[in-house]
């Protein structure tokens, strides 16, 4: 698998966004994330496990995670779940939390995305390539 993207501009920024699919038994959610080779791991919204129909509330996993912003804490749940780009599917760790934007965009990180994959970045084009 080979797939090109291009940088989507949000305001005055051009990000790396590309669209994904998280699969979980027979439901599925098309959604946005950002290729963050700073991330640890992938972190999507609570409301997508929702929708998914996965009970974060039966889960005994939670996880403390930190970003940017020293003293600046998160809180989530790991489990895992099928994800697709452009019709090629595999099995990842995620992180669903409530302290991430509800009205933003998925993280794509280390463990589950870019151990995937080999991922190119070209800002000067605006380009991304992804190679399975």
């Amino acid at each position: 698998m080979k797939k090109e993207f291009y940088y989507v501009k949000f305001g005055l920024w051009y990000r790396p966004i590309i669209p994904i699919t998280l699969i979980h038994g027979k439901r599925e959610v098309d959604y946005i994330a950002l290729i963050d080779s700073g991330a640890d791991f992938n972190i999507f919204h609570n409301d997508v496990a929702e929708v998914l129909g996965i009970d974060l509330k039966k889960m005994k996993n939670g996880m403390q995670f930190a970003g940017i912003k020293e003293g600046a804490h998160g809180k989530g749940y790991f489990t895992s779940v099928d994800l697709s780009i452009d019709q090629t599917s595999f099995s990842a760790p995620v992180v669903f939390s409530n302290d991430i934007s509800n009205n933003g965009y998925g993280i794509l990180g280390q463990q589950g995305f870019f151990n995937n994959f080999n991922v190119e970045f070209d800002y000067q084009k605006k380009r991304i390539v992804i190679r399975k």
